[in-house]
């Protein structure tokens, strides 16, 4: 491997969690290093499909040491609930977690500051998950944001929320009621706090010891390159870099350190929430890709837009995260279509430099393949359509394909050597 970055090429949902699940069987460490419980990663094993927020995927091996960067926003309640979820389905988590002391934590204050915001920006809102990242995120910026470290102090854990509502009570239109309610999920929040402050570690000295060890480490993102706060579709992206420059800063790592970046990448485009898609389809191309993808957010459970492939982008998300190869999911979605379109680049100018709210895409048009791939595991062995099209994307791109999803199952997989 041996330290090897799992990176969303476009506005998430590309699947990365599958990718993260079939290459951990080799590792020894999952680490994550930005976001929170906005990130929704789905894994399906058999008859059961998991769903993870904050814990990485590879919790699912049960010899993998999982750790949660500094970079993370964490929230105990619903890490509290993840670990029994994944407890639940048999796999234990005990001396396996680890949470950075210094990760933020999220607090209810942070969730409703989430939506209050949201809805008081009206027809301007930019679809946020209401999960609190953005002012937990915006918190620690301010300095004055609670860290994993704090919890092992309960008074001082205590005054630093108590602060953060008397701020809240600054605010305009804040209600005795909205106050009742945030101080109802309170003692929620401190329990959950006092069940998961033994899982604060020095998570800096645990990845630096195994990178000494010569140990396989796999850093996986969450969201994807198109919402990184300074390179994605700005203002409606997160609120941390998602891209593998933020790697170093979110895990306390050396980019030297880092051996292959691979950028995940679904066969078409969708995104969540509000904000421009440029190759978005307004009709039954874009109603066959909702449905036969069951494109729903994993974390908000919204629908998502779909569109076709944007190479445009894709070589974007490919150049700024230095990509070694690419793993494409979710190519059997197309297994119907007489036709597939490509959009190879706009008429009007390169991203960054347009804006994609007037994006002009140009397409080409590739013949559909028209059987089912799903239980095809050579690459040699793919309908000749549907390796040109993997093919045409390389090309596009300028970088290898070297994994192909044909299924959501986890043997649903090619690897290209």
């Amino acid at each position: 491997m041996p330290v090897t970055a799992v990176i969303g090429g476009q506005w998430g949902d590309e699947g990365k969690g599958k990718i993260i699940d079939y290459l951990s069987c080799d590792a020894d460490i999952v680490a994550r290093f930005q976001g929170g419980s906005n990130a929704g990663h789905t894994i399906q094993i058999k008859d059961k499909e998991i769903i993870l927020h904050q814990i990485p995927s590879g919790i699912l091996r049960k010899s993998i040491t999982c750790i949660l960067g500094n970079g993370m926003v964490i929230d105990p309640v619903n890490l509290v609930r993840e670990i029994k979820d994944v407890e639940t389905i048999g796999i234990n988590t005990t001396g396996r977690l680890f949470l950075s002391l210094n990760a933020h934590i999220v607090t209810p204050i942070h969730k409703f500051l989430d939506a209050y915001w949201e809805n008081k920006a009206g027809n301007r809102a930019i679809g946020t998950t209401k999960r609190g990242i953005g002012p937990a995120y915006t918190d620690k910026i301010k300095r004055c944001g609670i860290r994993v470290r704090d919890l092992k102090n309960r008074e001082n854990l205590r005054e630093k929320v108590q602060n953060q509502l008397d701020y809240l009570k600054l605010l305009d239109n804040i209600s005795n009621e909205d106050i009742e309610g945030i101080q109802k999920e309170l003692e929620p929040f401190f329990e959950s706090c006092e069940q998961i402050k033994h899982l604060a570690a020095d998570t800096f000295s645990i990845i630096h010891k195994h990178i000494e060890n010569g140990s396989n480490i796999l850093l996986e993102g969450a969201q994807g390159t198109l919402l990184d706060i300074d390179h994605g579709s700005y203002p409606f992206v997160t609120s941390s870099n998602t891209i593998s420059g933020n790697i170093c800063a979110g895990l306390g790592i050396s980019p030297k350190d880092i051996d292959k970046i691979i950028g995940v990448f679904k066969a078409y485009n969708t995104r969540v929430g509000a904000g421009p898609f440029p190759t978005e389809q307004l009709n039954e191309y874009g109603e066959y890709l909702q449905q036969k993808g069951y494109e729903f957010g994993a974390t908000t459970r919204r629908k998502r837009r779909c569109g076709w492939f944007d190479a445009e982008l894709a070589r974007f998300a490919v150049k700024v995260n230095g990509v070694d190869y690419i793993a494409l999911t979710k190519l059997d979605v197309l297994d119907e279509l007489d036709e597939i379109k490509i959009c190879t680049h706009y008429e009007n100018g390169r991203y960054p430099e347009v804006y994609l709210e007037d994006a002009k895409p140009v397409y080409i048009s590739l013949p559909g393949w028209k059987k089912s791939i799903k239980q095809i595991k050579e690459f040699d062995k793919l309908p000749a359509e549907t390796i040109n099209y993997i093919k045409k994307i390389e090309e596009l791109l300028s970088v290898p394909i070297k994994i192909v999803s044909t299924g959501k199952e986890r043997e649903e997989i090619i690897f290209i050597d």
